[in-house]
């Protein structure tokens, strides 16, 4: 069953209407200039239907028809944009600068990697394959560690620390009760809390940082290797190395929070 994406890729491919006007137009153009019985006529609009519903099968054995059906790198469909947009907007509204600037720095990091790429190397390659997924998948994992900035920081935004200095500095002028030291160390678990979740923002600011690092490096690796007929080097295999490191502990990562 055809997509979506196919149906309106092969509507506007030039050649399908092509096909459809000689679908049409050469019975018509058959029954007009042999004046044929009706057998042979009906004979010559079966071909033309079996030649329009045999044409979409065809078209999607093209190489080049199926390259155009393929997502671009980092694409992430209607839905997918709009969430990284509301991502955008909940992290300027939380103010975080580090965060918005991530997320506009690594889809040019990835683009660029996707360009040297092919310089370097042929997209129907297995290597291509190989740099291309694990590039897209530390892009996603960013994508998944700026998400969870911003759950962080929504829950962040709701303790009050001032409040909480307020009380400490009034329960400690005029002497603690029992009931008192309760609340002090309740005080200092929400404490505790808030610094754990200022330290796992900056956990994945600073892995985000990495893997944009690593999307520069591979860059640069691509960019000064001769990859076609099969010389890579080892300062490329040592890139895609670092992308699959990278990308696998990105996934642990995740599933630990």
């Amino acid at each position: 069953m055809m997509t979506r994406r196919a149906l309106t890729a092969l509507a506007l491919d030039p050649a399908s209407w092509l096909v459809i006007a000689l679908s049409l137009g050469l019975p018509w153009l058959f029954h007009d200039w042999f004046r044929p019985g009706l057998p042979m006529t009906g004979a010559a609009v079966a071909l033309s239907a079996a030649l329009l519903l045999l044409w979409p099968v065809l078209k999607l054995r093209d190489p080049r028809f199926l390259e155009r059906l393929m997502p671009a790198p980092g694409e992430l469909g209607a839905d997918g944009e709009l969430r990284v947009r509301k991502l955008e907007a909940d992290l300027e509204r939380l103010g975080a600068d580090q965060g918005i600037e991530q997320l506009r720095l690594m889809r040019q990091k990835l683009d660029r990697l996707v360009e040297v790429l092919r310089h370097r190397l042929d997209e129907g390659e297995v290597t291509y394959g190989r740099y291309l997924g694990t590039a897209e998948q530390v892009y996603l994992a960013a994508l998944d560690n700026l998400h969870e900035v911003v759950v962080t920081l929504t829950s962040l935004s709701g303790m009050d620390e001032a409040y909480l200095d307020r009380r400490v500095e009034d329960i400690e002028r005029d002497g603690i009760t029992d009931k008192e030291r309760l609340e002090l160390e309740t005080i200092r678990q929400s404490r505790t809390v808030i610094e754990g979740q200022r330290a796992k923002v900056e956990d994945l600011l600073a892995e985000n940082e990495r893997a944009m690092a690593v999307l520069d490096n591979t860059s640069a690796a691509l960019a000064g290797t001769r990859t076609r007929g099969g010389h890579a080097s080892l300062s490329a295999d040592a890139a895609i190395g670092e992308l699959e490191a990278l990308a696998a502990r990105a996934g642990r990562y995740a599933s630990r929070r």
